[in-house]
């Protein structure tokens, strides 16, 4: 009898270990997704910033053309200036862009990760329970089938065979 009560318990300490494993898992991979949505804000905000550098060296440049244009002689309004500026501000706005672009696709990204990161804590959560199900249903079965045959095996506590004397 003690046997089984010890079986039970060690199917029970596993049980629960598994469980155990299984909300450490979860838990680790929430961490991980929490880096994720957190380096996918550092992503956005790296673009941001890239994007107002260019916006600055464009207004550098706009800044320096009319310089040029002026110590030249030319007008702000001239043709050849405008066109210069339109020039300059169509690339610039073409950088900002896909600057902001490429920072807003790298955090989807990091993004994605964090939601994988979840379902994967989830899934692990799951396939613990199922497991530390399986395992106590195992070694209750277990322990049972071993009682049930423990209990059909005859006893003869009054009957005892001795060679010499057969049954007393």
């Amino acid at each position: 009898m003690a046997e089984l009560a010890i079986g039970l318990i060690g199917t029970a300490i596993s049980a629960v270990g598994t469980l155990a494993a299984g909300s450490a898992q979860k838990a680790g991979l929430e961490y991980q997704a929490k880096q994720q949505e957190e380096q996918a804000k550092e992503e956005t905000a790296a673009a941001q910033r890239e994007a107002l550098q260019v916006r600055k060296e464009r207004d550098f440049v706009l800044s320096r053309q009319q310089a040029v244009a002026s110590a030249s002689n030319l007008g702000a309004l001239d043709e050849t200036v405008v066109d210069l500026a339109g020039d300059v501000v169509q690339q610039a706005a073409y950088q900002e862009g896909m600057i902001r672009y490429g920072g807003e696709n790298r955090a989807r990204g990091r993004r994605a990760q964090a939601a994988a990161s979840r379902m994967e804590g989830k899934a692990a959560m799951t396939g613990a329970m199922f497991g530390a199900a399986g395992t106590l249903a195992k070694g209750i079965g277990s322990f049972a089938q071993d009682y049930g045959a423990r209990s059909a095996a005859p006893t003869y506590i009054s009957e005892r065979y001795d060679p010499r004397m057969g049954y007393k």
